[in-house]
């Protein structure tokens, strides 16, 4: 039977022993540049440029991956990627999430399974890929990143506009009339602050979120009613067994 992946990553900047060196940076390109700013104008720049580190996989971390497994017409695993499940907060041992994701996908195939996500090719994708190879992490599968077509990888974004220019998730959404996960509650820029509070059940419930919508959007553009499935935090969700590693068993439900 084919498989349909819906993925969704969030991810930090690098840990904070990288602001003052950012910080320091900011301010000698600013003196080169001739911008006179004082204090407060410098940490707010610095503070941007730290934050935009976490979309860039050469220095960003990944903090947690949300999926969706269907299988034929059945959901057979939902939930996130990065958290201990005991405590349920998320452990930042980027490689052991990666050995969890590529574990979970080890029988993918190409001309049988779909991985679907919006934005999915230039950003979670890339993602997941460039900080396996610095994590030394071998994925299962090789991915495929060719454009201009809807397997293996199908994303949302461009199937929308036909390749011709992206649509943010909630744009698209709302035109579907499909409840936008950016509404009302956090989004990808606050998710730092989020772990930075500790509120790492609001992140989980968030990344799913934009898997859930990735996914009924998906549906959508198919002409497909989706196999059915409780919306993630509303009930438990029993998670993929262990393995002898830890892995996949780190894809934790919320009760």
């Amino acid at each position: 039977m084919s498989r349909r992946i819906f993925i969704d990553i969030e991810t930090l900047p690098p840990d904070e022993g990288a602001r003052d060196r950012v910080a320091e940076e900011t301010a000698r390109e600013l003196i080169d540049e001739g911008v006179n700013a004082d204090s407060h104008e410098l940490a707010r720049i610095a503070d941007e440029r730290f934050r935009d580190l976490a979309l860039r996989p050469e220095h960003g971390r990944i903090l947690t991956i949300g999926l969706v497994v269907e299988d034929g017409d059945s959901v057979v695993h939902q939930g996130v990627l990065g958290r201990d499940r005991e405590t349920g907060r998320f452990h930042l041992d980027e490689a052991r999430t990666l050995r969890s994701f590529w574990s979970l996908l080890k029988d993918f195939s190409p001309y049988r399974d779909l991985l679907v996500g919006h934005n999915l090719l230039d950003f979670d994708l890339q993602f997941l890929c460039k900080r396996s190879v610095i994590r030394r992490v071998r994925p299962s599968f090789d991915v495929c990143f060719a454009r201009f077509r809807q397997r293996p990888v199908y994303d949302t974004m461009w199937e929308w506009n036909h390749w011709r220019k992206g649509i943010s998730l909630h744009e698209l959404a709302e035109a579907l009339g499909i409840e936008s996960p950016k509404v009302g509650g956090l989004d990808g820029g606050r998710v730092y602050d989020a772990y930075c509070d500790g509120r790492h059940d609001e992140i989980a419930l968030y990344c799913m979120r934009d898997v859930e919508c990735a996914r009924e959007i998906y549906y959508r553009l198919n002409f497909l009613e989706p196999p059915p499935m409780k919306k993630y935090g509303a009930d438990a969700f029993i998670p993929t067994p262990q393995a002898s590693d830890g892995v996949p068993a780190a894809c934790v439900a919320q009760t």
